[in-house]
């Protein structure tokens, strides 16, 4: 019997563009200097962020991983598009890494306090106890 699943770990990519459900404070905004715009980045909602499950197939096959996620961002704080940047090495964890992010609400960029599309990373490590 293979061994159970431990829980997905998600955690940021990029330090500035993203923000992993346990860092749930705001981006610091960047300071204004010369009519430059606030901008804040891409967070996630920890409150609102189901952990995707571990593919059963995966799990059969002891499939292990960390796959790197970007995505952008909608003013609704909705996922708009999503693409591997790198591969945990397996299909199905990096599928189900992508589904993930429609389990999460994010709080939406803003340059001056308006809400804008942007791109954020993310990175969810598969593994297996």
């Amino acid at each position: 019997m293979p061994p159970l699943p431990q829980a997905v770990t998600v955690a940021p990519a990029v330090p500035v563009a993203t923000a992993a459900p346990s860092t749930a404070a705001a981006a610091p905004a960047v300071p204004v200097s010369r009519g430059e715009p606030v901008r804040t980045a891409a967070g996630v909602n920890a409150a609102n962020c189901e952990k995707p499950e571990y593919p059963s197939a995966s799990r059969r096959l002891e499939e292990e991983g960390t796959v790197h996620l970007r995505f952008l961002v909608g003013v609704d704080g909705k996922v708009i598009q999503s693409e591997v940047e790198k591969s945990s090495g397996f299909r199905r964890l990096d599928e189900a890494a992508r589904a993930g992010l429609a389990k999460c609400q994010f709080r939406p960029a803003t340059v001056d306090g308006q809400p804008v599309q942007a791109w954020a990373s993310i990175r969810y490590t598969w593994r297996l106890e």
